[in-house]
């Protein structure tokens, strides 16, 4: 017995083929029964037929007879040789002989093609003691589909050294995410290993990546900006303290002045050169309500253009003018108003 043909030669998952096999009775006798039998046939490996063929009578030399199997390959065979083991088995009364023989069938499968399409981490320049993610993504540039995709990265540091990726078929990626800590600072090239399988098994490759750990970030520039603003608020203070107790100093004077001169009813005009402020205004003999009004004015109004002048924008110049005018103004107003006030008490 021997194969006469397999058609199609190149078998394919989940396809269709037949196995043509041909007996031949090669001696001068005729062999009362003849059986063709498949033993154990692979369970990838889907036969139509039964596995027992009896064959008729072979009446005379040379004659010969043809058994076909239909045969398909499942969904999920492996590529490769398939054996199939045979037994022709032939005899009569007085003899009975076995023969075995083999039949080869070669799958054809699709073979899939792994590779990193881009390798990224967040953040893309770490720092020592930073939690790092890195994602490799794998695609499938091959034919095959690429099954159990697995990686793992051989990396120094503490956490994540394997993804499980799962199935990628043609053209198809995915990602693999790994999370760690680099406690370590340098630059580092460590090993990858991806694992897959495909139509023709087991499947694996090696690379390498490369990591850059920057030294531990410096706080300089936080502390620096901690210490300006601290300065600013003590100049702050130390400026509102200034100028309260200057102004108490002033207010003190000029009260001291007014109880001094108690019998004169009107001092001649002070010029008040504060803070390079420079109008003229009444200081008044008697205290009055209208005499400390004028005062808390005149003060308000002093501190108002000192502000005005350590801010050097066109609004503050024109509070500044605004500010002299309205003083000026306030000074006339209670100059008459006492003289008139003076002027009817004399009559």
């Amino acid at each position: 017995a021997e194969v006469s043909d397999i058609s199609p030669s190149s078998v394919g998952i989940g396809e269709e083929f037949t196995v043509g096999i041909q007996i031949e009775n090669c001696g001068i006798e005729m062999p009362e029964y003849i059986s063709f039998e498949l033993l154990n046939p692979p369970i990838d490996i889907e036969i139509k037929e039964p596995l027992v063929i009896n064959i008729s009578k072979l009446y005379y030399g040379s004659s010969e007879r043809f058994i076909t199997y239909h045969m398909k390959t499942t969904e999920d065979a492996q590529s490769g040789a398939h054996l199939i083991k045979t037994r022709l088995s032939y005899g009569g009364k007085e003899y009975s002989i076995i023969n075995n023989y083999n039949i080869t069938i070669d799958v054809i499968g699709e073979k899939a093609e792994l590779s990193i399409a881009s390798f990224k981490t967040n953040p893309v320049l770490p720092y020592k003691g930073d939690t790092v993610e890195l994602t490799l993504r794998i695609e499938n540039t091959g034919d095959g589909t690429a099954k159990s995709v697995e990686v793992y990265i051989d990396h120094p540091f503490q956490g994540l050294k394997q993804s499980f990726i799962g199935a990628l078929d043609s053209n198809e990626d995915g990602p693999a995410v790994l999370t760690f800590i680099v406690d370590k600072r340098g630059e580092f090239e460590f090993p990858v290993k991806i694992t897959y399988e495909d139509d023709f098994g087991d499947n694996e490759i090696k690379t390498n990546v490369s990591l850059n750990v920057l030294k531990k970030k410096s706080n300089i520039g936080t502390i620096i900006l901690v210490i300006l603003i601290i300065a600013a608020i003590g100049w702050g203070i130390y400026y509102f303290i200034k100028t309260k107790k200057s102004k108490d100093k002033t207010i003190q004077q000029l009260l001291k002045e007014n109880n001094s001169s108690e019998k004169n009813n009107l001092l001649p005009f002070k010029i008040c050169e504060q803070s390079k402020l420079y109008f003229i205004f009444p200081i008044f003999l008697t205290p009055s309500i209208n005499s400390s009004l004028l005062l808390n004015c005149i003060f308000f109004l002093k501190a108002f253009l000192t502000l005005s002048r350590t801010i050097h924008t066109p609004k503050a110049a024109q509070y500044e003018g605004v500010s002299i005018l309205i003083t000026k103004t306030l000074a006339c107003l209670f100059i008459l108003f006492r003289y008139s006030k003076i002027g009817s008490r004399a009559a």
